[in-house]
């Protein structure tokens, strides 16, 4: 066995017992596209060694996908089957895991598909699955994203080596940053967790109460790039790393992952920013995008390129507001590789990031308790869509606002402050 196919192994079981942390007998789904085949039977056969009661595996293939988007009939792109529907609620009810993995065989596939197509499956598939959607975002049971290089994605991140040379690169890369590389790779995450929670515990403590991104570097217009004040809720818990389930089973939903993250209001943003990486909604590239806010709304957005994409994104039910708001050092391993991956799993753990649509329940205490009319009542913003978009920079000061009115600093020139670590 290479060096490399036992980093893989030790990967596909890091996410099994770590990542997902497998329960004796527990059912869990894998959902991918073929041409990751390979790391999928390694990962099939960690989940039963770590005690899986059942795996199955959801393909996914791009130029099928891209034929039932461009020529299925409308009434193809706008309901989902009856079948389809009962399999997301037996996998709710049942508490099933899931594991998703990040990959691409095609990455452009999607862009001859008009947007708007795109926009009504993404609004059909998150009503026929709102529970499904609503338990996973709300920790009802485990699941875990992770990535794994193809080809095609190492040519989008190394486009100057040979396609093989890229990959072997790519499976470097992603192998250091979530740590199967490490000696002891649970140990490692458990201390960086501790250092997430850290950062939870700071903001917690000071009661923060709204984030103002500040970035003083001017953009074409002459002012500061971002200047965007967003307000939480009255009861706003940080969350960063690990989650747990009700069941008190302790997970990773994100491998990699480097933020910390809250629920705003859905009426409290002000200001403006710009997008720092590529966005994707619909599946689509979107570069050099600009937003501004009033109440909470999105009342203004252009970009440089895929602005049709965006707009018809924006036109999704509660996509004009926030659903988070997150932060991310610029020290993290991820951007300190100096790469855009043009993978958001990546590049929202390179960057501060905010994300249009729907709120994260599991960040306002109470919010299982609530119905969706009091949860709305309360300040999360319910969507068909939940979004990141990359904001972060090296010149981006964070401050925090307590809930007695005083200004805390969070992060100067993207870091996060030595008091959080004292």
């Amino acid at each position: 066995m290479s060096k490399l196919q036992d980093l893989q192994l030790r990967y596909a079981d890091l996410v099994a017992r770590f990542g997902v942390n497998l329960q004796p007998g527990q059912n869990v789904l894998i959902s991918a596209e073929v041409v990751t085949r390979d790391f999928v039977a390694l990962l099939v056969e960690s989940c039963y060694r770590a005690g899986a009661g059942l795996v199955q595996i959801q393909w996914e293939e791009p130029c099928t996908k891209r034929a039932h988007m461009l020529h299925a009939p409308d009434t193809a792109i706008d309901s989902i089957p009856e079948f389809e529907k009962a399999r997301y609620q037996q996998l709710t009810r049942e508490k099933w895991a899931r594991i998703a993995l990040s990959s691409e065989e095609i990455p452009t596939y999607l862009d001859d598909v008009n947007p708007n197509r795109l926009s009504r499956q993404r609004r059909a598939r998150a009503r026929a699955f709102k529970g499904y959607i609503e338990a996973q975002m709300s920790l009802q049971f485990q699941w875990c994203v992770i990535a794994v290089p193809t080809l095609a994605k190492a040519k989008q991140v190394f486009p100057d080596l040979t396609p093989e040379e890229g990959l072997g690169k790519l499976w470097d890369l992603v192998l250091q940053m979530v740590r199967a590389d490490r000696e002891d790779p649970v140990a490692a995450w458990r201390a960086h967790d501790a250092q997430l929670k850290k950062v939870a515990a700071y903001l917690a403590k000071h009661s923060v109460r709204a984030i103002r991104y500040f970035d003083p570097a001017p953009a074409e217009d002459g002012k500061p790039s971002t200047d965007l004040t967003v307000g939480l809720t009255d009861e706003p818990l940080w969350v960063g790393g690990s989650g747990f389930t009700p069941e008190g089973v302790e997970f990773m939903a994100n491998m990699p992952t480097e933020e910390v993250f809250c629920t705003p209001h859905r009426m409290k943003a002000h200001g403006w920013t710009r997008t720092s990486k590529p966005i994707y909604p619909l599946q689509r590239e979107v570069l050099g995008a600009y937003f501004r806010f009033e109440n909470g709304e999105c009342v203004e957005a252009r970009a440089k390129q895929g602005e049709a994409v965006l707009q018809q994104f924006l036109e999704i039910d509660g996509a004009r507001r926030l659903g988070e708001v997150s932060l991310v050092d610029v020290r993290s391993p991820v951007n300190q590789t100096g790469l855009v991956f043009f993978d958001t799993l990546f590049d929202e753990n390179a960057s501060c990031h905010i994300a249009f649509g729907k709120a994260y329940s599991e960040c306002v205490e109470g919010a299982e308790k609530m119905s969706e009319d009091e949860r709305v009542a309360f300040g999360l913003n319910h969507s068909d869509a939940h979004e990141d978009f990359m904001i972060g920079t090296p010149t981006m000061d964070v401050l925090g606002v307590s809930a007695d009115g005083r200004t805390i600093d969070i992060m100067r020139a993207g870091r996060f402050v030595d008091a959080i670590f004292a």
